[in-house]
């Protein structure tokens, strides 16, 4: 298999090879990086979404890098030429490799016999970027129906404002992906995320009736990642922005709704105070970066609502990616899942969003038996007040929030389920003394310990 080469780097500049070119008659779309089999030889095109040039034992310059196209990521190693490589290979470019499947410690590699920066169409771009298996169109129809079932008229206007379809923010809203990673990473899964955990949270209002203000729950929900739009970009890789990296998703998400309600005079300070609140909660934890800790009956459920739908949205894509019996061990979980079933059939509709509605399947006890194991927290709004609880929100400034936060907060974790960096129960990677060496290693017979006491089951699930 041949490829176009480019033997000065001023030729290289000048004219980059197209994907066609490139794949010189080779399928496009090219496999998916779970497809090719063990040693199976392949052309593909991907971004370069990160890279490093490592050194073996002997002393030999090796580069790792990871590339992602539509269908995932996949860890490629280049072992012969390492420098030059690096050098000619810049991180969020696109690249044309040809290379052979290996496996190593259950993992499977790309190692690298190719590669090449290759030019890429704007009509190209979506060849980059995985998608959700949902109809987007079916899940803007249940996000708009979700909104107008709202009574609040200034909450109804203010949800228009933000995800609607008529503006630029709504329009960026329902093509956003969740994450970066785990959960919802792809174009439309800010989406998907939002109609799932949006019915789960008017589900969980109708079981717990008037003790629940159902307007502010549900545009909570729907607005609860609306600073995502901003913290990561939709481009391959969904690589965070800088504003993403300084101040993250929820205090971006709480000055745009700030900003949308200056435009509806008909909001009442205090009904937009408890609806910031939602936002600066909803991740739940100091250790996750959350700004407060959930203070009202509608911030618990958000909190609970959003957390079931990260995870169980990871697990699944965990048990999909085998046909059978137990899957790779995962840093997140912490543990393996078994995939007992041939087919989800009725366990996929049950996490659907545009699935049966919850009085017909049952999801409005999904939550209840946890939720309840936790809901005293709630009896801490009587105790504090609500205008102390959400004393914070109100700060615009990022200096001031950062002196007010909880030294906790220092060197903490963050949600592995949300944000970029691992968490602190994900085992190092291990660096490869030699291409021969690495290669002939065995995998890793036992996981890491985990010891349940020290955390609670909404921690890891």
């Amino acid at each position: 298999m041949n490829h176009p080469t480019r033997t000065t780097p001023a030729a290289e500049e000048s004219r980059l090879p197209s994907i066609a070119e490139w794949l010189q008659g080779e399928p496009c779309p090219w496999p998916g990086v779970d497809e090719p089999g063990e040693g199976a030889r392949y052309a593909a095109c991907y971004l370069v979404e990160s890279k490093q040039l490592l050194r073996t034992k002997d002393d030999k310059p090796y580069l790792r890098l990871q590339l992602t196209d539509r269908s995932g990521t996949i860890e490629g190693r280049a072992w012969d030429d390492a420098e030059r490589i690096d050098a000619r290979v810049q991180v969020g470019a696109y690249v044309g490799v040809v290379g052979r499947i290996q496996s190593y410690r259950n993992q499977r590699q790309l190692k690298i016999e190719e590669i090449a920066p290759v030019h890429v169409a704007d009509h190209e771009l979506d060849l980059f970027l995985p998608a959700s298996d949902l109809d987007l169109e079916a899940l803007e129809a249940a996000l708009d129906e979700l909104i107008d079932s709202v009574a609040d008229r200034p909450f109804r206007q203010l949800l228009l404002e933000l995800a609607g379809p008529d503006t630029e923010t709504g329009r960026a809203f329902r093509r956003a992906p969740a994450a970066k990673r785990n959960h919802h990473a792809y174009i439309g899964g800010l989406l998907e995320h939002t109609v799932s955990i949006t019915r789960v949270a008017d589900a969980l209002a109708r079981h717990y009736g008037d003790v629940v203000d159902r307007d502010l729950l549900i545009t909570g929900a729907i607005l609860h990642d609306i600073g995502k739009i901003q913290e990561i970009s939709v481009t391959g890789g969904f690589a965070y922005t800088d504003p993403g990296k300084l101040l993250g998703h929820i205090l971006l998400g709480l000055d745009l709704v700030r900003d949308a309600a200056r435009r509806i005079p008909d909001l009442e300070p205090r009904r937009l105070l408890l609806l910031l609140h939602l936002i600066a909660s909803h991740q739940g934890k100091y250790e996750w970066q959350s700004p407060r800790l959930p203070h009202t009956i509608e911030a618990l459920l958000l909190h609970f609502a959003d957390d079931i739908d990260a995870k169980v949205n990871h697990a699944i894509a965990l048990v999909q990616s085998v046909e059978e019996g137990w899957t790779p061990y995962d840093n997140n979980f912490g543990r393996e899942f078994l995939r007992h079933r041939n087919t989800f059939g009725a366990a996929a509709a049950a996490v659907d969003p545009l699935g049966p509605a919850a009085e017909e399947d049952g999801t409005e006890s999904l939550l209840a038996e946890q939720i309840a194991a936790e809901a005293a927290d709630a009896e801490t709004v009587a105790a504090e007040g609500v205008e102390d609880a959400l004393d914070l929100v109100e700060r615009s400034a990022f200096d001031d929030w950062l002196a007010a936060a909880p030294t906790e907060l220092n060197g903490a974790d963050t949600d592995p389920w949300e944000a970029e960096p691992r968490p602190a129960h994900a085992p190092e990677p291990v660096e490869a003394a030699s291409e021969d060496d690495e290669q002939s290693r065995e995998p890793d017979p036992a996981a890491p310990p985990h010891d349940p006491a020290q955390v609670s089951i909404f921690d890891l699930l």
